[in-house]
């Protein structure tokens, strides 16, 4: 969750739902009534959540969002798919635009964790990807990405079982 710091009416929720199915209350969620009422502004599908929202520290009009499909049962955790991925909006959550290649690694994508820096115009992400996960920075907002390292020791996990 994070709440905007020049309006503390206004917030936003990463919501990943629940695990074990699919579900509609998957997403990131706006609030601008101080918590009143919620409208659900970046929705993938029933299989896709999201797990990190972020403010540009600047301007809380530019926002980062990672959504990520997965699945858990009670013998396994399916991470990653189609779903996933780097969402960015300009216009305060209303509209996103998906973010991908120009530096990012092929998808599909695992979990996503997302820091936007005090200078605004970087950005990092640590990308869980079958091919080329790893940390990933954007010295320009998020147009392009260079790889920074690619240790898997700095993943959550080894691997992902992409669908």
């Amino acid at each position: 969750m994070i709440v905007n710091p020049h309006n503390p009416d206004i917030a936003f929720v990463a919501a990943l739902g629940h695990p074990y199915g699919p579900n509609t209350e998957r997403g990131v969620f706006r609030t601008t009534d101080g918590g009143k009422t919620w409208d659900k502004v970046l929705y993938k599908d029933e299989n896709t959540g999201a797990i990190d929202v972020t403010f540009d520290p600047q301007n809380p009009h530019i926002l980062f969002a990672s959504l990520w499909e997965a699945r858990r049962t009670p013998w396994s955790l399916s991470s990653g798919g189609p779903g996933s991925g780097i969402y960015r909006s300009t216009d305060a959550g209303t509209t996103w635009k998906k973010l991908e290649e120009h530096g990012l690694p092929k998808g599909p994508y695992g979990r996503i964790g997302l820091a936007v820096a005090a200078n605004s115009e970087r950005v990092y992400a640590i990308v869980e990807a079958k091919e080329g996960g790893g940390f990933y920075r954007s010295d320009d907002g998020g147009d392009t990405w260079d790889l920074v390292n690619s240790s898997h020791s700095l993943l959550q996990r080894a691997c992902i079982t992409c669908t």
